[in-house]
Formats: structure tokens, C-alpha cells, sequence
């Protein structure tokens, strides 16, 4: 019987959770790099050139990849010989998630209950999936999981009767619904068969393989290929922009399941899918490594584009079109989910806002933490559509410039052409990167709040991107 000690398995999730969201994982940076090389579109090419930088800048600095450093996964095969000592497994698990996102001066992104949404403070607890497997080995697979991406994760109950063609066409409409949502290009996790919730877990599981490795099945291997190929035809491309590389691998796990169903869930993880491994013998640590080794002087060209002074007069709103790219000076406002709330609130009961909206942007993001020495954290952009439901009340009372990603309804598009507004995007998932143009940070209001407080950014050359301008139309 092998004992290992609570204490070091918290030691090693704080470390885990860390390499995770520091260091991509040299796979799939291998395929964006070829992307910013290969790819037949220019902006897929500067797109993914920016992505590698950010994987670079994140490693050489010590500094999350993206400001989304996602709720807690760990996927945990404990050997049947293997003893635990001194406390829980769960809560030293917890309690090294707590020290690592700490430490780590990474975003505490959870909330304690799904209505009420007060955050925990240290991304506290975490999703658990144990295993009990022959041996006398611990071993910690940390897979921490960004909502960009798994909001856009999709489960469907199929009926048998529309086989194979059935999972293929709903794993394709997953991504072409994501669209530039799930921050692409992607990796596909895919769960067919079990139980509704054993595929969901299938199809997490997925998302750990490394992209490049192929289903060790015939016939599910030449599944995976078609439906990639169908996913790339489609064009989305490296940051929703357009490109020949949509999703990085296509990665399917089947199981047997019952005479009456087909349960499918397709899970979509970002261009920063994350992963680390460690196995413990009561004696040893070892750590599996994919990360990248970090390269200075793999640096994308400086952005070209039209420079904004902020705040925006009318006059430079109505010389705007859809697909400029433009850079940003000045301050900015970021604002997410529950800071809009607040302000529609304060709207309602005639209060006075804690600042003049006229001709300023506000920036859906939400920062981690900064080191001592930073002036912010990693920052990069949130998922637009979540803010649709607040978007046409402040833009009616005079907030009409937005930065974010992803798509945003008919009705925030109609809301923009009436009152002579623009949506900005910005690539998501390059949060280390975009860090570097904010030259200051102040607390504005809805401090309680921590990341989804108000904070004004004073920006220098941020790169955006045109995405719907004053006339409604769209950059495609």
C-alpha cells in the first residue's frame, strides 16, 4: 500500500493549475504556428501570428494566457493501492486550486450559486472526476475550462435512426453556431453514447488528447478526419475572421449505450485548451510536460491601422466601416455581466452613473489580478452576446461604443444603426498580449464586484476590429 499525503497533492494541484494557464501546450501551438505561415487568408495569418506572440509573451512572463483562466477540471486516477493521508482528497484539491489561483494572480471566476452569483474569492471548488484504476499511483490531470468556449458546448439526445450522419451534421452545426464565439480555432471534444452525463464527460475527456494523435478505431478515426474537414471547409477561421483553420482536431470518444438512444455532446475548447499532468508514488513527483519552451523572438508584425483618439466625436464615428482595423488610445471602460446589470439598475431608479457615457467605449473584459510590478493583469475580451440583453438600454442613454468578441443580436445591431453606434472585436484569448497596451488602471465603481467591477483603461494602440459600424453593416 502507497501512502501519499494531502499535503502534497495540494502542492502539486497549486503547481498544476499554474503550468496550465501559463504555458500553452506545444502541439497546438506547432498548428497555429503553421496557421500564421500557411494560411491562404492575410488576417488568418496576422490572427495567428498574434496568437502565437500572446503564448509566448504569457510563458516569458510568467502570466496567464488568457484573463479567462477558466473553472477547475481535473480528470483524477487513483490506483487501488493506493492510500491517502491525513485529510480529504477533495478538499486538498480544493485547497491547492485556492493557493494556486493565488499565487498565480490568476481571475477568480466563480460564484457560489448559479442565481445569487456571489464569487467565492479563489475559484473555489473545483469539477472533480475521479477514477479508480488497479496500481498504487495518484495521478492529476488539471484541465481548467475558460466559458467562452463552454458555453458554446452543446449536448443533443439523438434518436438512433439518424446514425452517423446524424453526429457528424450536429458536431459541425456546434462549431458553425460557436462561430468566432469559442475563440478558434478549436479543439473538438466529442462524447457519442453512455448516459446523457457519461457523454458530456466523454467529450471533456476528448479535449485532453494531444491534437495530431488519431482514434485508435479505424472507422472512428476516418470520422474524425471527414468531420474536420467539414468543420475547416467552413471558414470561421483563427479568431472568428476567416481562415482555412477552424478547429486543430476533431477528438472522439464512443461508448456502448442503451437500445433506445444516441446521446451526443460535442465539448469546444479555445485556442487555449488547457492541460497538466502530474503523477505522484508517495515518493516522486512526475510532471508530464506539452508545454511550449517560450521564444522571444517569435513576435507578430506590429498591427497596422487607423488610430482613434478616445473619447470618439461623431465625426470619427461616421468615417468608420466594418473591417477597418483601428487602434485604440485613450481610456476605456470595461464592463462585463454584472456590472451592466448594476448600471441598467441605477438607470431604472434615476441615479446618477459613475461616469459620462458620451463618446466613451466600454471593453467587455474582466482582468486577472496584477503582479507586483504590472499595471494590469492579462485582459483580453469576453463573449459580446451576453451583454445583448442590457446593450440597447445604455446605448439609448448614450454608451454606443462597445468592444468585445463574438456575434451580437439583430436587435443590438438595430439599436447601433439607430443611434449611430459601432461594436468593436477584439482576438479573445490574447489576454497577455493585449495586457501590454494598458498604461493605467482606475477603479471607477462596483469594487464588491472584483473582475466585473468598473475600472477605466488608459490604452495605447490596443488593436480592434471593426465588426458592425454606424450603418449596421457587418465586417465579414
Amino acid at each position: 500500500m502507497v501512502q501519499i499525503n494531502v499535503s502534497q497533492v495540494k502542492e502539486v494541484v497549486s503547481n498544476l493549475v499554474i503550468k496550465a494557464n501559463y504555458y500553452a501546450s506545444s502541439d497546438i501551438k506547432e498548428c497555429i504556428a503553421n496557421s500564421a505561415k500557411t494560411d491562404k487568408h492575410a488576417m488568418a495569418r496576422m490572427v495567428s501570428q498574434i496568437i502565437v506572440e500572446n503564448y509566448n509573451v504569457a510563458a516569458i512572463n510568467q502570466q496567464p494566457i488568457c484573463q479567462d483562466t477558466g473553472m477547475a477540471v481535473f480528470f483524477v486516477n487513483i490506483g487501488q493501492e493506493v492510500h491517502i493521508a491525513g485529510g480529504g482528497l477533495t478538499d486538498a484539491i480544493n485547497e491547492g486550486v485556492s493557493e494556486g489561483y493565488t499565487r498565480g494572480y490568476m481571475r477568480a471566476s466563480v460564484v457560489k450559486d448559479p442565481v445569487d452569483r456571489k464569487n467565492t474569492g479563489d475559484n473555489t471548488p473545483a469539477v472533480i472526476h475521479y477514477n479508480i484504476v488497479p496500481g498504487d499511483k495518484l495521478e492529476i490531470i488539471a484541465a481548467p475550462k475558460g466559458f467562452g468556449s463552454e458555453n458554446m458546448s452543446m449536448l443533443r439526445m439523438l434518436t438512433p435512426s439518424l446514425g452517423l450522419q446524424g453526429i457528424e451534421d450536429f458536431i459541425v452545426e456546434v462549431v458553425r453556431t460557436a462561430g468566432s464565439n469559442s475563440c478558434p480555432p478549436v479543439v473538438v471534444g466529442v462524447g457519442v453514447g453512455g448516459t446523457m452525463e457519461k457523454a458530456a464527460i466523454m467529450a471533456k475527456q476528448s479535449l485532453l488528447r494531444p491534437i495530431g494523435s488519431t482514434h485508435e478505431d479505424a472507422a472512428w478515426k476516418e470520422v474524425e478526419k471527414r468531420v474536420l474537414e467539414r468543420i475547416n471547409a467552413l471558414g470561421i477561421g483563427p479568431g472568428g475572421r476567416g481562415g482555412d483553420l477552424t478547429a486543430m482536431g476533431v477528438h472522439i470518444t464512443a461508448y456502448p449505450t442503451h437500445i433506445g438512444g444516441m446521446p451526443v455532446c460535442v465539448d469546444l475548447g479555445c485556442h487555449v485548451t488547457r492541460y497538466s499532468k502530474a503523477t505522484l508514488d508517495g515518493e516522486t513527483v512526475n510532471y508530464e510536460s506539452r508545454a511550449i519552451s517560450p521564444n522571444p523572438d517569435e513576435v507578430a508584425p506590429p498591427v497596422a491601422g487607423k488610430k482613434l483618439t478616445l473619447p470618439l466625436n461623431e465625426a470619427d464615428i461616421a468615417d468608420l466601416k466594418a473591417g477597418d482595423i483601428v487602434l485604440l488610445n485613450g481610456p476605456v471602460y470595461t464592463m462585463r455581466d454584472a456590472g451592466h446589470k448594476r448600471l441598467i439598475e441605477m438607470i431604472e431608479r434615476g441615479e446618477e452613473l459613475p461616469f459620462d457615457f458620451e463618446g466613451q467605449i466600454v471593453y467587455y473584459a474582466g482582468p486577472c489580478p496584477a503582479k507586483p510590478g504590472q499595471v494590469i493583469g492579462s485582459v483580453g475580451p469576453t463573449t459580446a452576446g451576453r451583454m445583448d440583453k442590457f446593450s440597447p438600454a445604455l446605448i439609448e442613454n448614450g454608451l454606443k461604443l462597445m468592444l468585445g468578441k463574438g456575434e451580437r443580436s439583430e436587435e443590438v445591431r438595430q439599436s447601433i444603426i439607430k443611434h449611430k453606434g459601432v461594436f468593436f472585436v477584439a482576438i479573445g484569448g490574447v489576454a497577455a498580449y493585449m495586457a501590454r497596451c494598458v498604461k493605467a488602471v482606475d477603479l471607477v465603481a462596483f469594487e464588491d464586484l472584483g473582475t466585473e467591477a468598473i475600472r477605466c483603461l488608459t490604452v495605447e494602440d490596443l488593436p480592434a476590429i471593426v465588426a458592425i459600424d454606424k450603418d449596421g453593416n457587418k465586417a465579414e
